[in-house]
Formats: C-alpha cells, structure tokens, sequence
C-alpha cells in the first residue's frame, strides 16, 4: 500500500513539473516568497516522531503558523499521540528585506492527546498478587514559548534551531503535566 501511495505521489509531481513552462518554472525572488514547510529532523531521528510546520510571514518581523506531529510507535503515545499547534513569531535583529529570520520568539497553544497505561495490582486473601494494565486516553491543551533561530538561504533553503516548552491548562490525571517544544527543522520557503 505505502508503495502505490508512494508512486503514485511521485507520479502526480512529475506531472505538475512537466506541465509547466519554462517561464513559471522561474522562482519567485525571496523578498516576495510567503509560504514556508519545515520538517523537525530532529524529532524524526531521535524518537519516533514526525513533525511538519507550516509558517507565514506577514512581514519581515513577524510570521504565523501552525504545527502537525504524530507518533509513529504505540510505545510513545504517553507522552503525545499527536498534537496541533498554532503559533506566532517575532523576529528580532533582522537586517534582510526579505525578512522572517534571525534570532526569534514564538509564542504558542498546543492541543495534544494521547493514551496513558496505568498498572494496578490486585491482592487476593490467600496473597497471590495479579497485576491490571489500563490504558486512558488523554487530551489537553496547552500555552507555551520558545526561543530560536532560523537562516533562510537566498534559495528559499531554511535551517532552524529551537528550544522551549509549555504547560498544559486541563488538570487531566491521566496525560503529562507539561509538554517541550523545539528541535531542529529544515525547510523550504516558497
């Protein structure tokens, strides 16, 4: 199945890049590019994990967007199954036209859900002891900042680093208190 799905994704951009004429293949100059996909390598590598964010700048200060990331192993699903995230960015120290990069702070909501196994152990009268795994599911939603920084290449290339976390409004018994943001992310600005 991943395999039809993959070809047929690949065959689908092969098409759309074939169509196009010579003229609209020209890139856009980076002073004008508004739309930005960054992918959390970090995340990806380090646990099972992936994370895409979409940003766009409202002008060369400011930015907004909104994170997606899943868990791709059931074992990771206590601490976060999947999770959106909507964010804004501030950017300061920008010397660039084309703007939205440099040092930043990112103000953030995070909603987030998740199963929790919880272990109970039950004694009988004659003290044989049988242990009971439960599993709740969880959501919560969250306010948090973070801090980073991000080059953007006159290409449209971007590379950032992050680093920050929040901590979650619903007093929920089952999911984490707290939650961490942040990684580093490689993208495209287009």
């Amino acid at each position: 199945m991943k395999k039809k799905l993959l070809t047929a994704l690949l065959g689908l951009f092969t098409a759309a890049l074939w169509a196009q004429d010579n003229e609209s293949t020209t890139p856009k100059p980076i002073e004008e590019r508004k739309h930005e996909l960054r992918l959390d390598a970090l995340e990806a590598l380090a646990v099972p994990n992936i994370e895409f964010s979409y940003e766009y700048v409202l002008s060369r200060y400011s930015g907004v967007g909104t994170s997606v990331s899943f868990s791709l192993n059931d074992d990771f699903d206590e601490y976060q199954a999947w999770a959106l995230t909507p964010f804004y960015r501030q950017y300061f120290f920008n010397k660039k036209e084309y703007g939205a990069r440099g040092f930043f702070v990112e103000g953030l909501l995070k909603f987030a859900g998740g199963t929790e196994e919880n272990f109970d152990y039950l004694v009988t009268i004659d003290g044989n002891t049988t242990e009971i795994i439960t599993q709740e599911n969880w959501f919560n939603a969250g306010i948090g900042v973070a801090i980073g920084q991000k080059w953007v290449s006159n290409n449209g290339f971007v590379f950032e680093l992050s680093l920050g976390g929040g901590r979650y409004l619903i007093d929920d018994q089952d999911g984490p208190e707290g939650f961490l943001r942040g990684g580093i992310l490689v993208g495209y600005r287009f």
